[in-house]
């Protein structure tokens, strides 16, 4: 019987496999998206954690007492009555009467002033018409408006030296505030 004689070659080259470096690209990349990942959730979780720690802190400070202070003065009286009464007025509805008013406005009339009574309920306003039919359109238009009613003219006069010969007015109309 004869044996057979192997021959071992190790130096053959390895044939390169496609898929084996494919798999490899796509390991290494979503190890990188992990890698990525795993830095943004653990900033977000310090920012937490150092929020949580501001709130513990917040909760365990004790607040101020405040002492029971006497009546106010005349003086302080008076003042706090006057800031009471500019809060009203900023809290009436300026806007609407604004847009009320605007919505009655005609070329031919230009309004000069506009002086609101908040606690009369009446807006008294001052202009000039181009003349009197213009003047009249302008006090329908403003009657009809929902925010003011019962506008009637209280003064009015030709002005004989201007050669245009414009027509001043005052108007006086109740304000329905909305």
């Amino acid at each position: 019987m004869a044996t057979r004689t192997f021959h071992f070659d190790f130096e053959r080259p390895v044939a390169a496999r496609p898929w084996g470096t494919l798999l490899l690209a796509l390991g290494a990349l979503a190890l990188t998206w992990v890698l990525i990942e795993y830095g943004e959730v653990s900033d977000e979780i310090r920012r937490w954690d150092g929020k949580l720690t501001d709130t513990k802190r917040l909760a365990r400070r004790s607040l101020p007492s405040f002492a029971v202070e006497e009546a106010p003065t005349a003086d302080e009286a008076q003042d706090l009555k006057a800031a009471n009464l500019v809060l009203d007025q900023l809290a009436l509805p300026w806007d609407a009467l604004f847009a009320d008013i605007e919505a009655a406005s005609i070329p031919d009339v230009a309004l000069l002033g506009a002086q609101p009574d908040p606690r009369g309920r009446f807006v008294n306003l001052e202009g000039e018409a181009r003349d009197l039919k213009a003047l009249l359109t302008f006090l329908a238009r403003l009657d009809a408006t929902p925010g003011l009613t019962d506008a009637h003219l209280t003064r009015h006069e030709i002005r004989g030296n201007d050669p245009n010969r414009p027509l001043t007015f005052s108007v006086r109309a109740r304000w329905n505030m909305r």
